[in-house]
Order: structure tokens, then C-alpha cells, then sequence
């Protein structure tokens, strides 16, 4: 036999024997990676995402926005003005919205009563509150001080809703004059900071958390629960509570927020059910899962709220505040009538 022939045979067949081992190899990755895709997203990895990737980021968000507030507080105390003292509105109205994508449904950290007083307390009026103003400490604070002298104050003089007041309470030209001077200016930089540094606290508690749970194997079925409840119950709370008869007790009805308002809270529901570029979502959960038909349920549920929520503050009307409250309904029943059985979750009072 020529010998160069026989050597091109026994090439041609080491070059087809590598290609069938090549194309082999490449079909059983192909088959792993399907096989991969089709296996059920673990209780674990969906906890670690929805603290890392939600939780942590929205308190990031709301810690770095409020410390804007701050900043444009002192900017007003430095050169009080329209311009300013508008800017301090539009950095409250910011914070107020970062706030209530959390709101909605808080958990873990967000949820305690400290966080509540601060965040939601119950207030009284400017002059009421400004009377406290002759407690604030000589000198310029850094936040922590500030928050610990705060605790010194009846509840009602601190925080968020104190802020509103101060800003919000009476016409825009008055409310300027009124915290144009010493010690009222003070006073209002004084309790943005108070606002500033539980958002930073509970920034570095969601932190310390999101980095520990995946040390906790039970933690995932702990998550899963507050996850479901906090969700239902922020619904059924927008439902009674925030559109109420009188539209003068709509939600952050006086900075004139309602709207906007709304929509972070239901943005902040879209979030966690079906997550963001980076974050797992109920959905991801219950779709590898092959769980198709529910999970429409709870897409269609959420879309219907989205379209109920009016365009601008002037478009909400009373009827358009029993849509939302009928959508925000409709959504928490099937979180609690379908999500929560198919998970063996039990809806009531949890310790969040």
C-alpha cells in the first residue's frame, strides 16, 4: 500500500476521531446547562438575592437620599431663600419616596418600632414642635449625636413626620419665614440628620444580615414567611388606610405626594415579586418550578394595581382611590389564598 496514502488515512481518521470527541463534549455541556436551567431555584439562593440584591440596595438608596436632605437643610440654614427652601422640599419629597418603596412591606430591621417613631411617628404643629428647638445642643452635630440627643425629645418632635410639619404645615411663604432664623433652622437640620442616620443604621443592619444568612439553614423558611405576611399585610393596609374617605387623610396627602407615593409602594412590591436585572423574584421561584398557572395569577394581579394608580396628583379622585384600594385587595388575596398555601406558609402575626 503507498505509505503516503496511508499516512493521510490515518490522519483524516485521528482529525474525525478529535471532532466527535469535540462535538461530544460540546452536547453533553449543552445537555448540563439544560438540565441546569431546569433545576428549581433554592429557597437559600432566592433569600440570599432578595436581602443582597433588594433589601440592602433599597436601604443604600434611602441612606445616600437622605443624607441629600441634610445637606440641602443646611444650604437653606446658610442662605435662606425660595430657591432653597424649595430645594429642601423636593430632597424631603426624594426621601419620602425612597422610604416608601421599603414601606410597603417592611421586614427584618425596617420593621421595628424605633424605626416607626422615626420614620411614621405622629407629630403636632410647627409652633409646637419648634418649642423643643431651645433643646438642641450648641455646635454643629455629626449624625450619631444627633440621633442620641434626639431620644431625649417627647416622639412627636422628632423625625420624618416632624419634618413634613416643619416644611408642609402652613403656606410655603410662612413656613419659610418661620425656619429662616435661629433656633428653628437648627432645629429642622437637626432632625433631617436624625432621619439620616436611622436610614445609614438600618443601611449596615441589612448589611450585617444579608452577609450572615447564608450561615443560617433556616433562615430561607423564616425569610419566606415574613416575605408573604409583610407583603399582605402592606396591601391590605394601602387597601384600608392610605385612600381613605376624606381625601384630606390620603397618604402624604400634605407635602402633595399621594401619587407619587402610591407608586413607590407598588414599585417596591414589583421588586420583590418578580426582581430586577441583578435580584431573584417570586417569580424566578415559582416559574422554575414549573408553577405557570399561579404565578399568572399574581402577574396579573400586580399588573392591574400598576393600572390603577393614576398618572399625576391631579388625576386621583375618590373613584380612582376605590380602584387601587380593590386592586391592592385582590393582591394581597392571592398572595394569601394561592402563594402562601402552595409554599406552606401560615399568614398572620409574625415576628418581622
Amino acid at each position: 500500500m503507498n505509505t503516503s496514502l496511508l499516512r493521510k488515512s490515518c490522519r483524516f481518521a485521528a482529525l474525525s476521531v478529535a471532532i466527535c470527541c469535540v462535538a461530544a463534549g460540546a452536547q453533553a455541556e449543552e445537555v448540563a446547562s439544560s438540565v441546569a436551567e431546569r433545576q428549581p431555584l433554592s429557597n437559600m439562593e432566592f433569600t440570599r438575592s432578595q436581602l443582597t440584591d433588594i433589601h440592602l440596595a433599597a436601604q443604600a438608596n434611602l441612606a445616600q437620599i437622605s443624607s441629600q436632605l441634610v445637606a440641602s437643610s443646611r444650604a437653606f440654614c446658610a442662605a435662606p431663600s425660595e430657591m432653597t427652601f424649595r430645594a429642601v422640599q423636593t430632597q424631603y419629597v426624594q426621601t419620602l419616596l425612597a422610604w416608601r418603596a421599603i414601606e410597603i412591606a417592611p421586614m427584618g430591621p425596617s420593621a421595628e418600632p424605633d424605626v416607626g417613631k422615626v420614620m411614621e411617628g405622629q407629630t403636632k404643629d410647627a409652633a409646637q414642635i419648634l418649642s423643643l428647638a431651645a433643646q438642641k445642643p450648641a455646635g454643629q452635630m455629626v449624625d450619631g449625636q444627633a440621633a442620641y440627643e434626639a431620644k431625649k425629645l417627647p416622639d412627636w418632635g422628632i423625625g420624618f413626620k416632624a419634618i413634613e410639619e416643619l416644611l408642609y404645615g402652613d403656606k410655603p411663604a410662612n413656613s419659610m419665614a418661620r425656619l429662616s432664623t435661629e433656633p428653628a433652622c437648627g432645629y429642622l437640620v437637626w432632625q433631617s440628620q436624625v432621619v439620616a442616620y436611622q436610614a445609614e443604621t438600618l443601611r449596615r443592619a441589612w448589611q450585617g444580615l444579608s452577609r450572615g444568612a447564608g450561615y443560617d439553614l433556616s433562615y430561607p423558611r423564616t425569610y419566606l414567611t415574613q416575605y408573604l405576611n409583610s407583603q399582605i399585610e402592606g396591601l391590605r393596609d394601602l387597601s384600608a388606610n392610605k385612600l381613605g374617605i376624606k381625601p384630606s387623610n390620603w397618604l402624604d396627602q400634605r407635602s402633595g405626594a399621594t401619587v407619587m407615593s402610591l407608586q413607590s409602594n407598588v414599585a417596591g412590591l414589583r421588586t420583590l415579586l418578580t426582581g430586577n436585572q441583578s435580584a431573584k423574584g417570586l417569580d424566578d421561584l415559582m416559574l422554575s418550578r414549573d408553577d405557570t398557572a399561579r404565578w399568572a395569577k399574581v402577574e396579573q394581579a400586580l399588573t392591574a394595581l400598576e393600572a390603577s394608580l393614576p398618572k399625576s396628583e391631579q388625576a386621583l379622585t375618590s373613584t380612582n382611590a376605590k380602584k387601587i384600594a380593590r386592586a391592592a385587595s385582590r393582591l394581597a388575596d392571592v398572595l394569601e389564598k394561592d402563594i402562601a398555601p402552595m409554599l406552606a406558609i401560615k399568614i398572620g402575626k409574625v415576628k418581622k
